[in-house]
């Protein structure tokens, strides 16, 4: 009877998977159809997701800043490293993301259910060593950033989450296990869901239980345990994802892995480089501006990533759209859908950057509000100023990044990532060392900088993909001639 059951549920199961391979779920359906219509759909959800997510670091600044100047600082110090961990997380959700897009745009079911368990292993095993290499270092590594004369603040943040690296990488994965089969609303909803749950969490554990700083860092921990959770909950047990979960595919398989780290590895690459010269972009800003400096610069980043939002949700589309067009090699579809992306996301860049400086006085008194940084004020309003005049640009490099990604090419968005960040620290270092300038000479870096950087980029992926196209059409054609 037993053995009966079972093979109702596996002929069940065949019948569900024939099903969706013949008619595709609604994800896949966006994916497959208008370049342009699927980058609107699926950079909605995205956004919402994106706002959620920043709303996050926005409440633990708000809770936190009651706690005075160093609790600030501490965030701020420890930030760069928590970025890391969301990079790699980030960069390997956008590797499975393309791969199991481009499976679907080559209609290889099986692969695509590969690529989602080998994801799952990838994350234990980088998650793993993470947390050992963290909570071994946590102390000099504190010291080495900068932090100390906080080192006990420092710690109390870090901690909890070098402990949560496995859930705080696992989230983006699963988010990007979501985008890579369209289902852009249900990656949405893991991201509010975590985000709400944070929100509620950070004034009950900071302050009615009294753990200040380090319950920050409790409440955005349990946040992603709980997200990651929902994520499980459709993959083993709902019956409407296209890939799914199976125990053969969770043996090692390198050339699955190999497929996902093509381009997961250079994205967790080049976001983690970013944080990791954030670490000494922290340096040079304490030594112009001190620790309350440290900490305006912190906030402004964070309230300024709200207005990129678009930028990075239209990229996070075009990285799904145009994977599965890669698989199609549909080229003028993925010029097409580069094209609109782009001057989408500098007009709306533009609108919102225009709102922002507006903003910048008000946003400086609700941030610093206790008497230890009122004096800060005038420096935050500048700081949010020139944030405001580089970022249409600086956007450019989620959108010229993301092109690269789709089309197998994460590496040279990766170099690119590399030379800019090092232009920034040198400039940085000439602010600090040299001039001996203060907060506004580093936002004016910013502007020379960053701002050339999102058109290189730009130009960069328009660059890469009309040599990928060459190298294809020639390709074809010498399978034709063969044939």
């Amino acid at each position: 009877m037993v053995c009966e059951i079972q093979k109702f549920r596996d002929l069940l199961y065949r019948a569900e998977m024939e099903s969706l391979m013949s008619e595709g779920t609604a994800g896949v359906k966006v994916l497959l159809g208008n370049q342009r219509k699927g980058v609107l759909t699926l950079s909605i959800p995205i956004a919402v997701a994106l706002f959620v997510q920043n709303l996050n670091n926005i409440v633990d600044s708000f809770w936190v800043a009651d706690l005075g100047q160093n609790p600030m600082a501490a965030l701020g110090i420890v930030y760069p490293v928590y970025c890391i961990l969301i990079g790699v997380g980030n960069g390997l959700g956008i590797g499975v993301s393309a791969a199991i897009a481009r499976n679907i745009g080559m209609k290889n079911h099986e692969d695509a259910n590969g690529v989602a368990a080998q994801a799952l292993v990838l994350t234990l095993l980088i998650s793993a060593v993470f947390t050992v290499v963290l909570m071994l270092t946590a102390e000099p590594l504190i010291i080495l950033m900068g932090g100390g004369d906080m080192v006990d603040e420092c710690l109390s943040y870090g901690i909890p989450i070098y402990l949560g690296a496995f859930f705080i990488i696992l989230s983006g994965v699963m988010s990007g296990m979501l985008r890579g089969e369209g289902a852009a609303r249900r990656s949405m909803a893991i991201q509010v869901v975590g985000a709400g749950i944070n929100i509620i969490l950070d004034p009950v554990m900071i302050f009615w239980m009294d753990l200040g700083v380090a319950g920050a860092a409790w409440a955005t921990v349990i946040a992603f345990v709980i997200s990651s959770l929902m994520a499980f909950h459709w993959y083993f047990w709902s019956r409407d994802m296209y890939v799914r979960f199976e125990k053969k595919n969770f043996r090692i398989n390198t050339r699955l892995m190999k497929e996902i780290l093509s381009v997961g590895l250079p994205e967790s690459v080049e976001l983690s480089v970013m944080n990791i010269f954030n670490i000494f972009l922290n340096m040079f800003v304490i030594m112009c501006a001190g620790n309350a400096g440290l900490a305006v610069y912190t906030m402004v980043w964070r309230i300024g990533y709200f207005v990129v939002i678009p930028a990075q949700a239209l990229g996070g589309a075009l990285v799904a759209v145009c994977s599965a067009e890669y698989g199609m090699k549909e080229f003028d579809m993925i010029r097409d859908a580069y094209s609109f992306t782009a001057k989408r996301s500098f007009i709306w860049l533009v609108g919102l950057c225009i709102l922002f400086a507006i903003a910048s006085v008000p946003l400086a008194d609700i941030f610093l509000r206790t008497e230890d940084m009122e004096f800060m004020k005038d420096s935050m309003i500048q700081f949010t100023l020139t944030m405001a005049l580089f970022m249409p640009f600086f956007s450019m490099v989620f959108v010229g990044s993301s092109l690269m990604q789709a089309i197998e090419k994460a590496g040279q968005a990766m170099v690119n990532t590399l030379i800019r960040n090092i232009i920034i620290t040198a400039a940085y270092a000439a602010v600090a060392m040299i001039i001996h300038g203060d907060l506004l000479d580093i936002g004016i870096a910013l502007i020379i900088v960053e701002g050339f950087g999102g058109i290189a980029m730009l130009l960069h992926g328009k660059i890469v993909l009309e040599k990928v196209a060459r190298e294809e059409t020639t390709a074809a054609a010498v399978r034709s001639g063969l044939e």
